[in-house]
């Protein structure tokens, strides 16, 4: 089974690498698309860590390259592990091929809630990849809700190494030796939200002298991810050392991959982040921030009822706890019975049969809603406002 995967960011790439490199019998090829988040030398070393692409160059092309690298690949499936809209360019290019291979997609880590945008940028795939059965149920009503035809796969978030339902492997009564704060860029947004978990965690610092605290970051500063940050917790904590707020001098940066942070000793702090499942999966006491709340807009309403939520006085406490059994067998850490390896083999038996369905009425509208992606980015906004109330007047 051959499988060519094009990527565009830190996160995307860190996903496929490492579920590539979970599938058994596939040759396959990783690419990242040129684009202005693509990911440093430093941000691919640490993607590809621990995976079969680590210490291997990982080419970056133009999208006027892709169509050429599937075909001379002779490629039985294009993994989109990437942002919607270089995903809807990909399949496109794809489809167009005399002989076109099975399109597959997914997120690069907790798919909810899921979206009608996203789904419709992958219009044209055949599969979704998703990691729990939440995820199955909510992106099986997404796809019919928009009309999107494709088959919806369970499988483990690759990153996730427990044989069954992991279990804590220190008492979450001790005091962690190591604190890490794993931030995320979209939430929680406000800059108050933001600077109240900094002063916890320089409050932890503060009473623990024994202890360190990290704040484990996903990109050095002037470094692109995913998904842009609006308020740097770079920045914040400077600001907070200039003010003198005790305990923020203690707290450190870190970089590099967050398998190096999860050891034993630690504990991990976040509001809502893949980070938490990977220490889940490791057995590190995790604690998922409750003051914002739990809902979709913070994307973190599945943790709610966990067991491993907590407020901010009891991360400056140290009070780091872990979720139930019951919690983890249902979300995330399912068994894993090499299902996808099998799907996927049934897919690329079928683009090599030329059994793939011909969405050609769905391509032109892919087109169509790029060329207006495309729009946005280069006309001034007072004149898409004025579009908008004419159209919306009608």
């Amino acid at each position: 089974m051959r499988i060519v995967s094009f990527s565009d960011s830190e996160s995307y790439l860190k996903w496929a690498t490492q579920l590539l490199s979970s599938l058994p019998d596939v040759e396959a090829e990783v690419y990242l698309i040129d684009n202005p988040i693509l990911p440093t030398s430093e941000q691919i070393t640490n993607a590809t860590a621990g995976t079969s692409w680590a210490q291997r160059s990982i080419p970056i092309v133009a999208r006027t390259e892709v169509a050429r690298i599937i075909a001379d690949f002779r490629a039985d499936i294009v993994l989109g592990a990437a942002t919607g809209p270089i995903v809807a360019q990909l399949f496109v290019s794809a489809h167009l091929l005399e002989h076109r291979p099975a399109l597959i997609s997914g997120l690069p880590g907790m798919g909810l809630p899921a979206s009608n945008k996203g789904m419709n940028y992958r219009r044209l795939m055949d599969a979704f990849i998703t990691h729990s059965f939440a995820e199955v149920a909510q992106y099986t009503e997404v796809s019919a809700l928009t009309q999107v035809p494709c088959e919806i796969y369970l499988s483990r978030l690759p990153m996730l190494r427990s044989a069954g339902v992991p279990q804590p492997k220190a008492d979450t009564a001790e005091t962690p030796q190591t604190l890490v704060f794993a931030p995320q860029a979209k939430v929680p947004e406000s800059l108050a939200d933001r600077e109240a978990i900094v002063r916890a965690l320089a409050k932890f610092a503060s009473a623990h002298g024994d202890s360190s605290v990290i704040i484990k970051m996903r990109s050095r500063p002037g470094e692109h991810e995913t998904h842009h940050e609006l308020h740097s917790y770079y920045d914040i904590l400077e600001s907070l050392r200039g003010e003198e707020v005790p305990g923020a001098d203690l707290i450190g940066l870190g970089y590099g991959p967050l398998d190096e942070f999860l050891v034993p000793g630690a504990a991990l702090v976040t509001v809502s982040s893949t980070a938490a499942l990977e220490a889940f999966d490791r057995g590190i006491p995790t604690l998922l921030i409750s003051d914002f709340g739990f809902d979709r807009d913070l994307l973190n309403e599945p943790f709610a009822d966990s067991g491993a939520t907590g407020t901010l006085a009891e991360v400056a406490a140290g009070e780091i706890g872990f979720p139930t059994s019951a919690w983890l067998a249902e979300n995330y850490f399912h068994s894993d019975d090499g299902g996808l390896r099998h799907h996927l083999e049934l897919l690329a038996t079928r683009a090599r049969a030329g059994q793939l369905p011909n969405r050609r009425s769905a391509m032109w509208k892919q087109k169509r809603l790029l060329i207006r992606a495309e729009l946005r980015t280069v006309t001034p906004t007072p004149v898409i406002r004025a579009y908008q109330k004419l159209r919306y007047a009608r």
